[in-house]
C-alpha cells in the first residue's frame, strides 16, 4: 500500500496533502511519508515517518541533518488574511492537515511532538530548548494577532504535558483545549475516546472536526485577575418562538443554548405535542437540528407521521407525494433520533453518550428527552431517588453548557389528582418524581394543562432569568389535531 493510500485510509485529502508538499520516499524496502517544513515559501527542513509497519532495522521517524526547526505550516501564522480565525496548534502534522482540510487554515503543528509528562515552571521552559521554535514566530503570537489559541494536543499523558507547557508559555488566559468525542469503535482503537483530530476526521468527518474545535474549552485559571485578563465568555445564543403563532408566549419562554428546560402535565394532555410544535418552529426558522430521545414513540412511524403533518400543516393522511417528499427531506436534514437497541438499557450514561454523538456528528442544537420516566434510572448503592434525580439533572445541565445546546426534558407527574368536579388538577413542577430538583435546577419550567376539549393552558412556572429568557406567565391555546400546531387565544389571568 502506498503512502498516499495510507493517508486516504485516515480520511485525509491526498490532493491537499500533495499541494502542501507531502510525498513519499523509499527506504529499507518500505515507503515513508515525507513531511516538508516551509518558511517564507521555501523548504527549510524535511521529516520522514513510516505510517504503517516499520521495515526491519529502520526507525519510525527521522529527518535531514541541518534543517531549521520550525512549526509545520508556520507561514499560516504570518498570514494577515487568516486573522479572523483562532490559532490552532496540534501535536502532529497529520492532525494539522486534518484541521486544514476542514477549513481551519490557521493551524500549525509543533515540530517534534509532545514532551514526556512532568510539571515544569515557566522558568524551566525558558531555560530549555524544546520550544525554541516559538521564538521565531513570537512577533506573530501577540495578543492582538492571537487572542484565542486552541491547543489540540493528543488525549494522553504526553499530550497533557504539551498542553501544560504551551499554555504556560503562551498565557493560560487565552488558551483553550479540546475534549475529543468517543470512538465509534472502541475495540479497534483500544480506548473509549479518540485522541486527536485525525481520528475525529476518520470517525465523524469534517463536521465532527469543526464541532470539536468549536466546543474547545478555556483552560481554567485559578486566582484573582483583572477584568482585562479574563477570557471572554461565549455569546448567548437566544431563539424566540414564532411571533405569529406564539406572540404572547414568547414573552414567557425563549430557547437559549446552554439552558435546561422541563415540561410536565397530566399524561395525554399535550405536553409532547406542545414541545414538538414549539421546538420544531424554532429549529425550522433558524436551520437548527433537533435530537429526539423519545422512548414512547417509534421514529419510523410516530415521529415521521407527526413531523410530516407539522411541516406541511396538513393531516398526514391528506398529504400528496410531493409534500411527503419535501417533509422527509427536512426530517432527514434537521432531525436525528436516539434509539436504544434491543439489548441496550437506556440509562443516563447511555443517553449522554448518544447525545454527544448527535452533537458532534450532526451538530444538534436542541435535545428533547421524552419522557424522563421511561429512562432506565440506575441508582448507585445507597442513593435515594431524590439524590439520583439531582445528580442526573446536574449531568444534563453540565452537558448543555459544555456543548452549547438546549436540553428539554418532558416528565410525567408522580400522580394525577382530580378535583370535586372530576376534572384533573393542574400539576406543578414539584409533582414530578424526584422532588423539588426539577423546580430548583431548571432554567425554565413549563406546565401543559388541558382545561377542556378545546382549550389548553400553557404555564411557565419557573424562569431563572426573567429579563433574558422570559418571565412566568400563562397563555391559553388551542391545538390543531390535523396540522399539529398550537394557536394562542388569550393571555390567561
Amino acid at each position: 500500500m502506498t503512502v498516499m493510500d495510507q493517508l486516504d485510509q485516515r480520511g485525509l485529502d491526498i490532493e491537499l496533502a500533495s499541494r502542501l508538499g507531502l510525498g513519499s520516499v523509499r527506504k529499507g524496502g518500505g515507503d515513508a511519508l515525507v513531511i516538508p517544513f516551509v518558511r517564507g515559501g521555501e523548504i527549510v527542513r524535511r521529516k520522514y515517518r513510516f505510517l504503517g509497519e516499520v521495515p526491519e532495522g529502520q526507525q519510525k521517524y527521522w529527518q535531514d541533518k541541518g534543517g531549521v526547526r520550525c512549526a509545520w505550516n508556520e507561514d499560516a501564522v504570518k498570514d494577515d488574511a487568516l486573522l479572523d480565525q483562532p490559532l490552532i496548534i496540534t501535536e502532529g502534522e497529520l492532525d494539522a492537515l486534518a484541521a486544514i482540510q476542514c477549513g481551519l487554515l490557521r493551524t500549525i503543528s509543533v515540530p517534534d511532538g509532545a514532551p514526556p509528562p512532568g510539571e515544569r515552571t515557566a522558568e524551566d521552559l525558558e531555560g530549555g530548548t524544546k520550544y525554541d521554535w516559538l521564538k521565531d514566530i513570537k512577533p506573530f503570537l501577540t495578543k492582538d494577532r492571537a487572542p484565542v489559541i486552541i491547543i489540540a494536543s493528543d488525549g494522553d499523558e504526553n499530550g497533557a504535558a504539551l498542553l501544560h507547557d504551551l499554555s504556560v508559555i503562551l498565557g493560560r488566559f487565552r488558551c483553550k483545549f479540546l475534549t475529543y468525542p468517543k470512538a465509534k469503535n472502541p475495540g479497534r482503537r483500544g480506548r473509549e475516546r479518540l485522541k486527536d483530530l485525525n481520528e475525529v476526521l476518520e470517525d465523524y468527518g469534517a463536521k465532527g472536526v469543526v464541532e470539536t474545535v468549536n466546543r474547545a474549552q478555556w483552560i481554567k485559571v485559578d486566582g484573582v485577575h483583572r477584568m482585562s485578563d479574563l477570557p471572554p465568555l461565549p455569546a448567548q445564543v437566544l431563539y424566540e418562538p414564532r411571533p405569529r403563532q406564539f406572540g404572547l408566549f414568547r414573552e414567557n419562554f425563549k430557547v437559549r443554548l446552554g439552558d435546561f428546560s422541563v415540561f410536565t402535565g397530566t399524561p395525554g394532555f399535550g405536553k409532547t405535542s406542545f414541545a414538538n410544535d414549539l421546538f420544531c418552529g424554532v429549529a425550522q426558522d433558524n436551520a437548527l437540528t433537533i435530537a429526539w430521545a423519545s422512548f414512547e414513540q417509534e421514529p419510523q412511524r410516530d415521529h415521521r407521521r407527526n413531523l410530516r403533518a407539522w411541516y406541511c400543516s396538513t393531516a398526514h393522511w391528506k398529504l400528496e407525494a410531493d409534500q411527503i417528499a419535501a417533509a422527509d427531506r427536512w426530517i432527514n436534514e434537521h432531525h436525528v433520533f436516539l434509539v436504544p437497541g434491543e439489548d441496550d438499557d437506556a440509562s443516563l450514561e447511555w443517553l449522554l453518550d448518544r447525545m454527544e454523538a448527535a452533537v458532534v456528528r450532526f451538530a444538534a442544537s436542541i435535545i428533547i428527552i421524552d419522557p424522563w420516566n421511561e429512562l432506565e434510572h440506575s441508582r448507585r448503592p445507597g442513593e435515594t431517588e431524590t439524590e439520583y434525580t439531582g445528580r442526573a439533572i446536574r449531568a444534563l445541565k453540565r452537558f448543555a453548557k459544555a456543548f452549547r445546546v438546549h436540553i428539554a426534558v418532558i416528565a410525567h407527574p408522580t400522580k394525577s389528582v382530580k378535583d370535586a368536579d372530576g376534572k384533573y388538577k393542574m400539576p406543578t413542577l414539584y409533582d414530578i418524581a424526584g422532588s423539588a430538583n426539577w423546580y430548583n435546577k431548571a432554567d425554565l419550567g413549563v406546565i401543559v394543562h388541558r382545561e377542556n376539549e378545546d382549550d389548553t393552558l400553557i404555564k411557565v412556572q419557573k424562569s431563572r432569568y426573567h429579563e433574558v429568557i422570559g418571565k412566568p406567565g400563562e397563555v391559553r391555546m388551542q391545538f390543531g389535531t390535523e396540522d399539529r400546531h398550537f394557536r394562542e387565544t388569550e393571555r390567561a389571568a
